[in-house]
């Protein structure tokens, strides 16, 4: 469990339950779709773009690489990074704001971000779509949550509720990109078009109404 300045700085709170169950839950659902969208091996070379302090690695990493697969992390915060490094099996490293990734062309099985387009302006969003194309094998997968319209009505702040359900990307608090502090959203319909370019729209999970789990975005690399 990492300390809890990490854990408010990654989720706003330093809640160790919500933290550990959220982050379980999280790693059971990219090991369920990835299966379920043609990747059912555990043996997988897969990157967890926005590792944080391994909320979803520390349940995911212990399994890849027992099987003899490859896991990576990555995050803006060296200090995240690093005790990700001293603490977790895999391999972590920072990233920029903006791409690109130290992985070579095609590298990887399956790259997921969990909040990651939500605090991104749309020019640095679609950067990273075509970063994670890149990185990606034909027929990989990228798993990629963000604000929906379900998401927003529900659980967006007023500012968010008052616009209603927009095909456009919508950023609040246009500042500190990258942050906590500034937060994106969008609509199915956008997203699956961003990403259309690269890849294939295999599934769009809407977000959660009942409770405040993001949506998420399942594609294959073409």
């Amino acid at each position: 469990m990492p300390p809890a300045e990490l854990r408010v700085a990654v989720a706003g709170t330093a809640g160790q339950r919500w933290f550990s169950e959220r982050g379980q839950a999280d790693a059971a659902d990219v090991l369920r779709l990835a299966a379920k969208h043609g990747l059912p091996a555990p043996a997988l070379r897969m990157l967890d773009l926005g590792c944080g302090c391994g909320r979803i690695a520390r349940w995911l990493a212990p399994q890849i690489e027992a099987a003899g697969g490859e896991f990576h992390g990555s995050d803006l915060n060296p200090k995240l990074v690093a005790w990700c490094r001293a603490n977790l099996p895999g391999r972590y490293g920072t990233n920029g704001l903006k791409p690109p990734l130290p992985h070579a062309d095609g590298a990887l099985d399956l790259v997921y971000a969990y909040s990651v387009l939500t605090h991104l302006r749309e020019p640095v969003a679609e950067a990273w779509l075509a970063e994670a194309a890149r990185v990606l094998r034909p027929g990989g997968l990228a798993l990629l949550t963000f604000h929906d319209e379900d998401y927003a009505a529900v659980w967006g702040p007023e500012a968010v509720k008052a616009r209603g359900p927009r095909d456009d990307w919508f950023v609040l608090n246009d500042a500190m990109q990258g942050s906590n502090y500034m937060s994106s959203w969008t609509s199915r319909a956008h997203v699956s078009r961003m990403a259309g370019p690269w890849f294939e729209v295999a599934e769009i999970i809407p977000g959660g109404r009942e409770t405040p789990v993001q949506a998420m975005a399942v594609l294959r690399r073409r």
